[in-house]
């Protein structure tokens, strides 16, 4: 692939297709003579190729295979095994991101793109600087991102509106970084909503639409919005494990790279398709996982803790790094409900094990021990764990944990009738909390 790059002058691309077609005839050795039978004339190639005539489909197929090529490479200047050729690219600079090797998808993307410019592929230019928003969002420079998403957005914009669709996810994710979700809630929804108008119903654009549409109403609190429209993306993803992804990804690409070997180039470019679907898919596994999420806390609010479990369960196996913590936090509460104690500890365990000792997380960790402690009918560790989520919440301001942290505490010693105690860690905590005193 490295070898193809590069390989022909820039204006190559821009060439008429007379002037193309006199210069590959020469590059042959061919007389216009000997191009042009048995069908044409030596002067019908001849007005070709001073560009007095525009060859018909016929002719072009007819000069093409005369000439050896394909005809969209007669008639643009570009193989389709180039363009073939940058969508593998494409392919494996994504899959070295979401494998965890941003340097080697931001070098590989970098000569991507300026290599389909030059070859006047719009849509693979769009998609390599799409990825890099990506790379370079991952890595913090918002400003390097929104740079490249800005030069998508134009490459794509010409494209069809589920290509064009593509860039709206990643313009979703720059604003919610930027410190405004609401807009990219408002965008997405918008996008879904267009696109379902007109009857574009792409699966994987739809997918990626309605997972961040999820994620995002999860982060703002709105956990019934977030499950309506995690619902909408599970009916779509493949839950599979990641591996079987990566897997198929891979086969895709192998089998694509064979079938140019034997200028299969319709049989090629689906293969590469299915690749990238796929890469896109990869790419939302996280957000799937959020979706998991917000469909298990609508069950488990409904009463459904067994599907709950199932879908946290299913979570925590796609979850980002940064979100592992807390579903499996949550996994060992629903274990707890359900009955299922040395489970939650463990879980509790694994939790703690990984947090650092400024985590906001450690408190509600540390409540969820007394939680079950209590279920456990183990009072003194119950209060022992209380008294300590309330002890890091307080240092953290880690209010929410705080808060119902105390409100057990509270609970526990009123029922053994410390009612001084209870009062006392009560006052305490609600001034914590920002309370009057009297």
């Amino acid at each position: 692939m490295n070898g193809s790059f590069g390989a022909e002058p820039a204006s190559r691309a821009r060439e008429p297709v007379g002037a193309r077609l006199r210069r590959l005839r020469s590059e042959r050795g061919l007389t216009q003579r000997a191009l042009a039978q048995p069908h044409y004339t030596a002067a019908y190639v001849s007005s070709v190729e001073s560009g007095k005539r525009t060859p018909s489909g016929d002719a072009l197929r007819h000069f093409a295979d005369r000439l050896g090529l394909d005809p969209e490479e007669l008639l643009t200047g570009r193989s389709p095994q180039q363009v073939m050729l940058l969508d593998l690219g494409l392919v494996e600079a994504a899959q070295a991101f979401l494998a965890g090797r941003p340097d080697a998808a931001r070098t590989r993307l970098r000569r991507l793109w300026p290599e389909a410019d030059r070859l006047g592929q719009a849509r693979q230019s769009g998609l390599a600087r799409l990825w890099l928003a990506r790379v370079e969002l991952a890595s913090g420079d918002l400003a390097a991102a929104e740079e490249h998403l800005r030069a998508a957005e134009r490459a794509l914009e010409p494209d069809t509106p589920p290509v064009r669709a593509l860039a709206v996810p990643v313009r979703a994710l720059v604003l919610a970084e930027a410190g405004e979700p609401h807009y990219a809630t408002y965008l997405l929804q918008n996008c879904q909503d267009e696109l379902l108008r007109a009857g574009y119903r792409d699966p994987v654009v739809l997918l990626a639409l309605r997972a961040l549409l999820a994620d995002l109403h999860l982060r703002l609190g709105d956990v019934e919005r977030a499950g309506e429209c995690a619902r909408g993306a599970l009916r779509l993803a493949r839950l599979g494990p990641e591996d079987g992804v990566t897997e198929l990804i891979g086969h895709y690409a192998g089998l694509c790279r064979a079938q140019l070997a034997e200028d299969r180039f319709t049989d090629a470019a689906v293969a590469v398709a299915h690749a990238h679907d796929l890469v896109h898919e990869l790419a939302l596994r996280p957000a799937i996982a959020r979706c998991l999420l917000a469909r298990g806390r609508i069950r488990r609010l409904g009463g459904d803790r067994r599907g709950a479990l199932a879908d946290l369960r299913a979570a925590r196996e796609s979850a980002a790094a940064g979100d592992l913590s807390a579903i499996t936090l949550e996994l060992a509460e629903v274990n707890r409900e359900l009955g299922r104690l040395d489970v939650a500890a463990e879980l509790l365990d694994e939790v703690l094990r990984a947090l650092g000792t400024d985590d906001p997380l450690a408190a509600a960790v540390r409540y969820e021990f007394g939680a079950l402690a209590l279920a456990r009918a183990d009072e003194p560790a119950a209060e022992e764990h209380f008294r300590a989520a309330i002890e890091v919440a307080t240092r953290l301001n880690a209010r929410g944990p705080l808060a119902v942290s105390l409100d057990r505490a509270g609970e526990l010693l009123c029922s053994q009738h410390r009612l001084t105690e209870a009062a006392d860690l009560l006052r305490d905590g609600l001034l914590t909390l920002g309370a009057t005193p009297d």
